[in-house]
């Protein structure tokens, strides 16, 4: 499901990530199966690539699942950030943001990865 190629010299935000646990509850429980090579299926790989690079790739120059000097994202009209600020601060703050139930401003890159991948 992931067929994410590190570099050789990359440099992982908290070690090399093991997706052993994760893609077995993918198996168990997806509801669709994408026919190889469908757009479906692309799609789906690039954004499990992406997660990869954005989650645990420290380097933004390492990242090869997007061209990170066009790179904006915002949300809910918010203010657009670069693929720098998303690697600074990371991506569950940068997509959630303030909320009445989650402050990603007063979570670091760190604080939220550990909440989320519990």
């Amino acid at each position: 499901i992931r067929d994410y190629k590190p570099l050789p010299e990359t440099i992982w935000r908290f070690g090399e990530p093991n997706y052993a646990r994760v893609n077995k509850t993918y198996f168990q429980h997806r509801s669709k199966v994408h026919k190889e090579g469908s757009l479906e299926a692309v799609v789906s790989k690039i954004v499990k690539n992406w997660e990869v690079e954005s989650h645990h790739v420290a380097d933004i120059h390492q990242w090869q699942t997007m061209d990170i000097t066009a790179f904006k994202a915002a949300v809910n009209g918010g203010c657009p950030c670069n693929a720098q600020l998303m690697s600074d601060v990371g991506p569950y703050n940068m997509l959630l943001g303030e909320t009445k139930d989650y402050s990603g401003g007063s979570q670091s890159f760190e604080q939220s990865n550990k909440t989320f991948s519990a």
